[in-house]
Formats: structure tokens, sequence, C-alpha cells
């Protein structure tokens, strides 16, 4: 749903079936719930939250209430479907809530969820997540979900047809209740179209119940119809349903989603005496590996031991995380590298290229150092040297120079390491034995397609903790994130030669003007992003940027903030503007503005 005026708290929808976020007790931000196996052993899979139109596929009715669909770019078919040659293992343990595989057909699995078990054990009703099925199945025919496929989301998404009402009791019951005759018309409505198109209809509150399903209105679209022509012709499935006798539903007019309900079906499910017979074993004979598979396997270990010994050959030491390791940026070598070319009377500065995408709050936020660039005789746009004729070029150009070097490195990244050959997994425990030496690990990581369209699928990461998850900082495109730790490989030697191309850097002397736990607020986070700017380029005086010196480890600071290879930074200037960043930040005329404390995040070193 779309959030259009309330803050998300345990007031608005208490007590959630299958909660999407933890809510705060404070003014904190909520926390998202991750997918995977938790601490506890629970198992969650995120579901797809519409929050616009959408063109979809009809799977389900169980009523106007509760309307199964799929987008039509759905991956159930290409990533989420299970067949021969595939590593698949029977699962041994069951309980309600677990996600398991499950046959859809003679030796074809795909995802489920067990709701309900029966008859001690021996009948489990199941729920495709992928396709809104549910059939009763014997356990021995279940096989494991490996992790991996837990963070691709539910590929159904519930709808409801938004202020639907039943318009009669049935029976007679004093609770309103959907008849079985209008979830068949309902059901025979929609196989009629070739898809369907939902509209989320907006709401003053925010769901935290992924159980909960979306206020929409319906429409269905016939097989011969334009795409171009599609919304324009598009039939609302309401008024059929209205058309029908008996007459079992009505709209009542109401314009906010906060009011729709939710009614259940009259009718109860009846529990089968026996599972169908492809929901009754597990097949034995299931193969793991395809012929070529197993020869690989065997070539690679021939491959891994000596023809004198049983020992494996060690690996090449290129490809060694204790060696291999990423020198960070000194304030020195900012100068000499990042100089600007002013003239030499004013103080030296460094030039940069704001990531404001990657700005968590005024003590974390993310630059890159960049260069002043002009046009050659031949029209290159080369960097600048005083020496050469060279044109001056607007400071946009230098920015687009500066993102075409980091465009660069992803390419050979990209290159080297989407050979599988040049990918060695670099294992948690590992990670774990180097940190506890108090090593920095240095990886390539897999990122996921989103952030892998601007700035490169292998990226240059930092390893900031290692546990069930791995959190990492991006060092040439900035940003931190959580990452599986099977997405993080060994780095090769060639790679760490050259330093960061993005900077992590803090404010210095200023605090939060309205937390008293000295925390930012979203508002004060949101007005820091404004006055910093990202469209132009900014500078910083080498005189004001100083390392953040860390505690010792028995005094450890807790705070995200309070990180390794930080820059702090007094004030932020901007090319032919008067005003610096810090005179924006704390602009007394303001309503959300910062406070001056010279000892945050720390005191200023000598």
């Amino acid at each position: 749903m779309i959030a259009v005026g309330l803050r998300l708290t345990d007031e608005v929808f208490p007590n959630p079936e299958e909660p999407i976020a933890k809510l705060p007790t404070g003014n904190e931000n909520p926390e998202m719930l991750l997918d995977g196996v938790n601490k506890d052993g629970k198992t969650r899979i995120k579901r797809i939250v519409l929050s616009r139109s959408a063109n979809v596929e009809f799977l389900r009715a169980e009523s106007p209430s509760r309307i199964w669909v799929r987008l039509t770019n759905h991956i159930t078919d290409s990533a989420l479907t299970f067949r021969e040659p595939f590593e698949l293992t029977q699962k041994t343990t069951f309980k309600i809530g677990d996600y398991a595989l499950a046959p859809t057909d003679e030796r074809v699995y795909r995802r489920c969820r067990i709701v309900d078990v029966c008859r001690n054990n021996e009948l489990l009703k199941v729920f495709f997540i992928d396709d809104a099925v549910i059939a009763w199945v014997q356990p021995e025919c279940l096989g494991e979900l490996d992790q991996h496929y837990m963070y691709y989301p539910w590929q159904a998404i519930q709808v409801s047809m938004f202020g639907a009402t039943p318009t009669v009791d049935v029976n007679r019951s004093t609770e309103q209740l959907w008849s079985p005759i209008i979830c068949d018309q309902l059901s025979k409505v929609l196989e009629q179209f070739f898809i369907l198109r939902v509209e989320v209809v907006l709401s003053t509150v925010v769901f935290n119940d992924y159980a909960k399903p979306i206020p929409v209105n319906l429409f269905g679209i016939e097989a011969d119809i334009d795409e171009k022509d599609q919304i324009r012709r598009a039939i609302e499935i309401g008024p059929i349903l209205e058309r029908q006798e008996p007459v079992g539903i009505s709209f009542p007019e109401f314009f906010d989603a906060a009011y729709h309900q939710v009614f259940e079906v009259a009718e109860r499910e009846t529990i089968p005496n026996e599972a169908l017979e492809i929901h009754r074993s597990f097949p034995t004979d299931w193969k793991k590996t395809s012929i070529s598979e197993d020869q690989m396997k065997e070539e690679k270990e021939k491959a891994l031991f000596s023809k004198n010994s049983l020992i494996p050959e060690m690996e090449h030491s290129d490809w060694d995380p204790r060696q291999n390791s990423i020198e960070m940026l000194s304030i020195d070598q900012l100068e000499e590298k990042f100089k600007f070319p002013y003239d030499s009377d004013v103080a030296p500065a460094i030039m940069l290229a704001v990531e404001g995408r990657c700005t968590k709050s005024p003590f974390e936020w993310y630059a890159r150092p960049i260069v002043k660039t002009g046009r050659n005789a031949n029209g290159e746009m080369v960097i600048w040297n005083d020496e050469e004729q060279l044109k001056e070029v607007d400071p946009v150009d230098w920015m687009i120079y500066g993102n075409d070097q980091l465009l660069s490195m992803a390419e050979q990244l990209d290159t080297y390491y989407s050979n599988p050959k040049n990918r060695k997994p670099l294992k948690a425990e590992e990670i774990q034995s180097m940190r506890k030496e108090k090593r920095d690990v240095f990886a390539v990581c897999a990122v996921n397609e989103e952030k892998a369209m601007y700035t490169g699928e292998w990226q240059r990461v930092l390893i900031v903790e290692c546990d069930t998850f791995a959190e990492v900082r991006f060092l040439d495109s900035g940003g931190r994130d959580m990452v599986l730790t099977g997405s993080l490989y060994k780095i090769h030697r060639q790679h760490c030669r050259f330093p960061p191309m993005c900077l992590r850097l803090s404010m210095h002397g200023i605090t939060s003007s309205e937390s008293v736990v000295r925390k930012w607020t979203s508002a004060e986070t949101s007005r820091f992003r404004t006055c910093l700017r990202e469209d132009v380029p900014i500078f910083i005086n080498i005189d004001d940027i100083a390392p953040l010196i860390l505690p010792p480890d028995d005094k450890k600071d807790p705070r995200a903030h309070m990180a390794k290879h930080v820059l702090m930074v007094s004030d932020v200037s901007y090319m032919d503007e008067s005003k610096s960043l810090l005179d924006r930040f704390t602009d007394k005329d303001e309503a959300v503005r910062a406070a001056f404390s010279q000892k945050e995040p720390i005191e200023w070193p000598n």
C-alpha cells in the first residue's frame, strides 16, 4: 500500500499475521525483517507489495476479498521451477509456516509453504507461493528449499476488490460472509479475460502485514486488444458481478483503502482421504547432476591433487586474502593526486562528486574525488594541464569524466569475474578468522541487478561484519549494504593495486538539534541531502579534513558512523557560491537545522 499520512506504528494494525518490518519503540525508523532463516530457525520470504497499476495474470479467486494474481513478467517458470538435474534433498522435519519444495507434476517441483497439519502429520496442507495453488500432500514427498531461493519474493500476489461487500447473510448468519455462488461467478468472469489490470487504491495508513490483501480496482482485458489500447478498453469487473443473479455483492462508495474490509467465505474446505499419487513419495532416483557436470567435477578433482601426493595443491598467492589488501587514500595522497588547480595563494582543496543515493546521515556520506578536465585540439576530454592549450569545459563535464572512470573500472571487474574460472568463494569461516586477527578483509561482491545497472555487477568491497549475512562497504561506488556471504569472492592481487575511488566522509562540529540521544532524525538527514547537493562538484579544503580516530576496542562505540577508514570534514564549499554547506545546514531561519557541537562525532585531532 501507499502511505499517505501516517507513520508505521503498532496502533495502525496490531498483531500482524506476517509482519513486514520490526516496529520501533521510540523515534527510530522501522527495521526491515530479512529473508532467509533467522537465528531462531524461522524462515521468511518477502511478498511483492504493489503500489501502483499493473497488468497481471489471474491465478485463483477464493472470494472477491481474496484474489490471487501474478505479474505478467513473473519468474516462476524461468527461475523457480525445479527439474532434473537439480540438487534436491528430502525434507525430514515439518512445522506450520515452514517453506519447502513440493511436486506440481511428475518430477517437477516448486516452492510451497506448509499451512496446516492433520492426521498426526500423515497429511500436510501446502500452499504453492508462486502459483496460489493449495494441495494436500504426504510429508514424504517434500524437498528442502535451499536458502538461495528464499530471496525471491512470492510470485503470487493477493489482492482484494476495493469496497466489495456481501449483500446477503449466508444461512441467516449474523456474520457477513461470501456465498459459494458469488465466488464461483467471480472465478468464471475472471477466467474469460486474457489478462487483468489492477489499480491500487490509496490508503491513509500503512500496512505492516504481508498477509493482508491489497485493495485494488479490478479490470479485465480481452485477448484481441492492442497494448496501447488496453487501459482505455479495460472492463471493470465490479459492475459485471453486480448484474449477476442472484445479486450477492455491492460496492458502497468510499475512497480510503484504510476502511476496506475483508470478508471470509461461508463454505469450509474438506480434507481429502488421501493425497494425489504425485504427492505421496520422494523420487529416490532423482538426478542431482548432469553427465557434463559430473565430468567437470571429476576434472576439477584431478586438477586439485598433484600427481605424486594426496595433498591438495596450494592456491596461488595472487588469491590469498591475507596478502591482498587495498590501500586507503591518505590526506597527503588526496592532496597530491586531486588538488584542484587553484592559484598558489589559495588554500589547497580537492574536488568531489557526491554519491547522493548513499547518504545515510551527516555522519555518513560518500563522495568520489574528481579532477578538472578540458578538451585538447582533437576534441578529446583530458585531465587539465596548464602547459597545454586546453579548452575550458562545463564543471558538469568534470563529473561526467569522473563517472566514466568509475564505469571503466566496473567494466574491468565485470569482464574478469564474469568468467567462472576467476571466481573463488571466500568462506564465512575464513572471513571471521581474519577479522579476529584484526585484519581488514577485502573481496569482490556480486551485487543485485538494480545496483549492477549503474555501477557494475562485480564490485570491490571491504567486509565490515560477517555473521549470517555480511555487511560490506562498496569501495568504488560508495555505500554500505547487507549481502549473502555466498556472494563474496576472493579478490585477485591485480585489483588491489589502486585505491578506493569513493571516500566515506563524516561532517564534524555539528549534531542533531532535536534528538537527545545524538541521533539524526529523518527530517534532518533529508535536509542535509538537500544542502549537500549532488548536481554540482563540491570542494573541501585539505586543512578541513582529518581522520576519524576510533576509541580502543574495550571502549568501542556501537554507533554505525564510528567505523574504520572514515575522514571527517569540517566544511564544504561550492563553486561561485558564498554560502558553505555548514552555513546552509545550520541556518537559524530554517525549521530543520543542525546544532553546533565540537565534540561530534569526536573531537578534532590535534
